[in-house]
């Protein structure tokens, strides 16, 4: 055991910064990675227990690329809550050789 004088702090600092610690914890997610767009649609009570009309609206729903999230009860309805990734925005670009002048 080393001999300790009064002057030493009783803990020692670490030698790596807090944030580079903590920076391998996290994951890296790409700008837009995370993003959606949302819709709902409303339907009644007795449409969710049928079981053909909300099971149709998923169907088609799903063709587009819309999934399932939740349904809510919102009174004496339900909200089907659908979510999508969100499209990237392309610009319009033309192809081909310019006009002659």
């Amino acid at each position: 055991m080393r001999e300790r004088l009064e002057e030493e702090p009783d803990e020692e600092p670490d030698e790596t910064p807090a944030a580079a610690a903590t920076s391998t914890l996290v994951p890296a997610v790409s700008n837009g990675g995370r993003e959606f767009e949302y819709r709902t649609e409303l339907v009644t009570a007795a449409q969710v227990l049928d079981g053909t009309t909300l099971a149709e609206q998923l169907t088609k729903a799903s063709a587009d690329g819309w999934d399932l999230v939740d349904v809510i009860t919102a009174g004496d309805r339900h909200a089907v809550l659908l979510r999508r990734a969100k499209r990237a925005e392309r610009e319009a670009r033309q192809v081909g050789f310019s006009p002659p002048d």
